[in-house]
């Protein structure tokens, strides 16, 4: 029998449901403005101070091509830390979400996976929970290589000033 757990942090970005394993979750943090950076990518909102670290900011509203996510209340910075494409390392990031819902432990019979082919690649398994279906990113994909090339060098050029 495994030690590994299938628990997922869900969240809303409009009217849909996301969920990312909580191994992959570093914080959840309450919204604060991002300082934002000249010359940054479409889907990128700045950067904050995390830890110590400056850390860029995704509006994955932008990013998932859903609509940019307007700020309430409930939105907050998720921060993950993700591996980077190319086997280098990992990578420290914060997700801009409408609203954090909830932690589940995936009953294996409900998780549906999604075939290789599918695009968008980041979304590897759907979950029906109650009425709802929850689509599961694995967040290691959600960024392509040429998207941490771009994040990277913004970041690099933030490190100099």
């Amino acid at each position: 029998m495994s030690d590994h757990i299938n628990a997922y942090l869900t969240f809303s970005i409009g009217q849909n449901a996301f969920g990312v394993h909580v191994e992959k979750v570093v914080e959840i943090q309450e919204y604060t403005k991002p300082k934002q950076v000249p010359e940054s990518l479409a889907y990128m909102r700045g950067v904050i101070d995390h830890r110590e670290e400056v850390i860029p900011v995704i509006d994955t509203g932008l990013k998932f091509n859903l609509g940019e996510i307007e700020i309430t209340p409930q939105s907050c910075i998720v921060v993950l830390e993700i591996d980077k494409p190319d086997g280098n390392g990992k990578f420290s990031i914060g997700i801009l979400v409408d609203a954090v819902s909830d932690v589940f432990e995936s009953d294996p019979e409900k998780v549906k996976v999604i075939e290789n082919d599918f695009k968008p690649g980041y979304i590897s398994a759907t979950y029906k929970n109650n009425d709802s279906l929850v689509m599961i990113l694995n967040s290691d994909k959600v960024f392509t290589e040429t998207d941490i090339i771009a994040i990277d060098q913004i970041m690099g050029n933030i490190d100099k000033e």
